[in-house]
Formats: structure tokens, C-alpha cells, sequence
């Protein structure tokens, strides 16, 4: 009975730290989060608080990991939900949803890194389940066909052919090693993949930055514009 009150109250603890951290990250950034300062706000000294946390890296390998589980749930449920030749454009919002919803988690996995800091394998190992996803939703945009000849889209568009420099970029792909737990898709499924997951990315971190403020426009017009520049293979 002892044990277990020790182990909930230590369960408690640790989820309440992580909660002032995620505080302190919107207020300074990575920069900001001192285990002291959290202590501090918890109302615990700095040693009783690093009883559960041996280190700051140790704090921030706890949030990298929640919120990049969470970020893999979001999109597989996402992905489940939808049918196949609308998994490509449901995974997409949902992503956005999910970054602009929370943009501190988002930018704390694909912001600017922390210095000095190196993520163990278990991050990267859940980076790598999400990629499987991106795979299994590119490939339900449309066939690749042979190199160069296009296909047809899951929704019935069609696919532009591969330029000269996308199947270079293919063969470069084809012997990079695995990106995911599973089948080792090709190179061509990988530079899809590869610009697809840069693309969308690309304009995701720019509004959750604030970086179309002042331009006059809604920033998700841009989104789904890119979207449907995705699914026709352009």
C-alpha cells in the first residue's frame, strides 16, 4: 500500500514538472526551462525535484517524447478515420490542426534545436513511426508507375511525371537505409514522402511562427493550396 501511494504521489510529480516546463516553454522557449525554476514554482528545492528528474536533458527527453507521441496518435487516428483517397489531405490538416493548437510542442520537435542537447534513441525512434505514416499516406495519392511516367491519383488525378532532378533525387534515395519500421519503400515513394513532409512543414512553421502576419491573407487558403499541389504530383 506504502509503495504504491510512493509511486503515484512520484507519477504525480513528475507529470506536474512536466506541466510548469511546458508553461515555462511558451513563456522563454527551450531556452527557459531550469529544473530549478520549476522546482521553484512547485514549491520543492532544486535537489528534491532532481530525485525525479536526474537533468534537465533528462525533463526534455520526457516532453520530446510525450509530444511526439502524441503528434503519432494524432495522425494515425486521423489516417484511420478517413478513407483511403482522403487519408493524404486528413493527415495534412490534422497536422496543422495540431500544430497550431499547441505551437510550443510543435516547435520544441521542429524548431530550432537545443543546444548541447542530444536526443536519445526512443525520440528518434517515434520520429521514425511517424514517417511510416507519411509513407502510407503518399502512397495512397497515387501510383508511382515506372520512373518518370506518372499515374493516377486515388482520387482520380492525375500524376505529373517525375522531372529529371525528382528522379535523381529518387536514385540518391533508394540507398540511404531505412527512414521506418516496416517495408523499406523505394526511392521514389521516399522523395515524395521526403518533399511532401518538407512542404507542408515548410508553410506550418511560418504560421505558427507569425511569419504571414500583416500579409493580408489567411494562411490555410495557402495550406490547402499546397495540399491539392501535392496530391496531383506538382
Amino acid at each position: 500500500m506504502a509503495t504504491a501511494r510512493r509511486e503515484r504521489y512520484r507519477k504525480q510529480t513528475r507529470e506536474e514538472a512536466k506541466a510548469v516546463a511546458l508553461a515555462q516553454l511558451s513563456e522563454s522557449g527551450t531556452a527557459g526551462i531550469s529544473v530549478n525554476a520549476i522546482a521553484k514554482a512547485m514549491g520543492m528545492t532544486g535537489p528534491a525535484l532532481y530525485r525525479y528528474f536526474a537533468s534537465r536533458d533528462e525533463l526534455l527527453t520526457e516532453l520530446i517524447t510525450d509530444t511526439y507521441r502524441d503528434l503519432a496518435e494524432t495522425l494515425a487516428r486521423a489516417v484511420a478515420d478517413a478513407a483511403p483517397a482522403d487519408r493524404f489531405r486528413a493527415l495534412a490538416r490534422a497536422l496543422r490542426d495540431w500544430a497550431k493548437r499547441q505551437p510550443d510542442r510543435y516547435l520544441l520537435i521542429y524548431g530550432t534545436p537545443v543546444p548541447g542537447y542530444h536526443a536519445p534513441p526512443e525520440t528518434t525512434e517515434i520520429a521514425a513511426g511517424l514517417m511510416r505514416t507519411i509513407f502510407d499516406a503518399c502512397a495512397t495519392v497515387g501510383e508511382a508507375g515506372e520512373a518518370g511516367g506518372g499515374g493516377v491519383g486515388a482520387d482520380g488525378s492525375r500524376q505529373q511525371p517525375l522531372t529529371e532532378l525528382e528522379a535523381e533525387l529518387a536514385r540518391h534515395l533508394e540507398g540511404t537505409g531505412p527512414w521506418g519500421p516496416g517495408e523499406e519503400p523505394g526511392g521514389e515513394m521516399k522523395g515524395r514522402a521526403l518533399r511532401t513532409w518538407t512542404r507542408l512543414h515548410g508553410v506550418i512553421s511560418l504560421d505558427v511562427q507569425g511569419q504571414f502576419t500583416g500579409m493580408g491573407f489567411d494562411p490555410s487558403v495557402l495550406f490547402e493550396a499546397e495540399i491539392d499541389a501535392l496530391v496531383r504530383g506538382g
